[in-house]
């Protein structure tokens, strides 16, 4: 199952797995939904951070809607 990361670990995320397609979007401005391998996912919020066992993400741009997915090669889960 998919869930959305926190805004506060955007900035991270992007650095980390090397997202290019953005542009000039403010890392507050998107949301992000992983897909974790095997039911990775933190048991709660507080324990959310950039980097974990993703099979799949979707960066996507509130304000203007340009998006960019992820895939497994990409994000070595």
């Amino acid at each position: 199952m998919a869930r959305i990361l926190p805004h506060t670990v955007n900035a991270d995320f992007l650095s980390a797995y090397g997202v290019e397609g953005i542009g000039e979007c403010d890392p507050e401005t998107l949301t992000i939904k992983v897909w974790d391998l095997y039911g990775t996912a933190p048991k709660d919020d507080n324990d959310a951070n950039a980097e974990g066992q993703f099979i799949a993400a979707v960066v996507i741009c509130d304000s203007c809607d340009k998006s960019v997915e992820l895939h497994r090669d990409k994000l070595g889960g």
